[in-house]
């Protein structure tokens, strides 16, 4: 168990609650009478977790996440970080490979011209959650919401994440994530009409979402 140090507490270009007060005072708001680090944890967690998940760029600073309240794993990892740390809680990025969640990704991609501008889901794919330090490392992962998860279940799709590989470098913790999610950013796929295509796959969400209330499509 490895303490944190000095920079799971600072801001980055990306963590930006130095430069946006309205990182911290939406922290302070939500955890208003809290009497421990832990509640204040649950507090900022369940808030992060239930803004929609949707597909959109990697490297989103963490004021356009609540500024938007709705994002990606990495967006809302980061925006988590960035709430936690104005409050003085310790919090990191975990970088993770994971197995493709295929099943998803086919429903999601249903219509063939989307499926031919996004390409097929690959083997592996990338995952950003969060580590806070409440006495211990703990892991958090805020990234999907209850009623997209409640639509998963409902379609018969797995929650859980299957690691790509039991093999350290494909986990890995960073106390800054700016340079990863510019990288990683660079590599994605497809380049051109972003907005429009990151419009189409999250409309899919919402209808997954739909499914799970129980509406028909």
């Amino acid at each position: 168990m490895t303490s944190p140090n000095e920079d799971c507490l600072q801001p980055t270009d990306l963590c930006d609650f130095d430069r946006q007060p309205q990182i911290k005072a939406r922290a302070l708001e939500l955890t208003a009478g809290c009497r421990t680090k832990e509640e204040m944890f649950q507090r900022l967690f369940a808030f992060v977790k239930e803004m929609p998940y949707g597909l959109e760029d990697w490297d989103v600073a963490a004021s356009q996440t609540l500024a938007k309240r709705w994002g990606m794993c990495s967006g809302k990892a980061n925006l988590l970080v960035s709430l936690l740390r104005s409050v003085g809680i310790p919090a990191r990025y975990r970088i993770i490979r994971i197995k493709s969640e295929g099943r998803l990704w086919q429903w999601v991609t249903e219509n063939k011209e989307l499926a031919q501008r996004l390409g097929p889901a690959g083997a592996q794919q990338d995952h950003v959650a969060c580590e806070v330090w409440l006495g211990e490392w703990r892991v958090c992962d805020p990234s999907r919401d209850t009623p997209l998860e409640r639509g998963m279940i409902a379609l018969g799709m797995p929650l859980e994440r299957e690691s790509a590989s039991s093999k350290p470098l494909f986990s890995m913790t960073l106390a800054s994530f700016d340079r990863w999610a510019r990288e990683r950013q660079e590599r994605r796929r497809f380049r051109e009409n972003r907005s429009e295509t990151f419009a189409e796959v999250n409309e899919q969400f919402w209808r997954i979402r739909k499914l799970g209330q129980g509406e028909s499509q």
